[in-house]
């Protein structure tokens, strides 16, 4: 498959994902609340509930792959935090997607969509999340920022994407 084609698959799992998705069941809200601080627990729970879901999907499948690596699982927990800032629907998501990939202006909502990453690293350092957990945030799906080690970057991004 091509390159543009599992960018596309990725891309209608995540929408079907996303209306599919339930709210995490209580042994799903301890599991956040095990393994993130606080502050980091606050901004986890300002996301979706959809958005909530995909995190904890990908923390389960980084902890089974990374032997409960903590870092790990808090990184995956919060890599998309920043989508909280854009409170816009499947449909507006996958609209911002394709106007950015097209190069067209985007709309405030959609444009702040399109730049969850920095805004939510920048969150995430606000409330005192260090290191990889606030380079994946930033810097998902791309390659490892200098400093990282690329085989547990490569453990989240292939979680991110399953």
């Amino acid at each position: 498959m091509t390159a543009a084609l599992s960018e596309v698959a990725h891309l209608v799992r995540r929408f079907f994902g996303f209306l599919a998705a339930t709210p995490p069941s209580p042994s799903e809200q301890r599991f956040v609340h095990d393994h993130l601080a606080p502050a980091e627990a606050r901004v986890f729970w300002e996301q979706r509930p959809e958005d909530q879901r995909h995190a904890i999907d990908v923390a389960r499948r980084v902890a089974a792959a990374a032997d409960d690596d903590d870092e790990l699982i808090r990184a995956a927990l919060l890599h998309d935090v920043g989508k909280a800032a854009a409170p816009i629907g499947a449909l507006r998501r996958s609209v911002a997607t394709v106007l950015d990939v097209v190069g067209l202006p985007l709309p405030r909502a959609m444009a702040t969509y399109r730049d969850h990453g920095r805004l939510g690293a920048e969150r995430l350092e606000r409330v005192g999340a260090d290191g990889i957990v606030v380079a994946f945030a930033s810097h998902h799906p791309g390659p490892p920022p200098a400093g990282y080690d690329q085989d547990r970057w490569a453990i989240l991004l292939s979680a991110d994407r399953t």
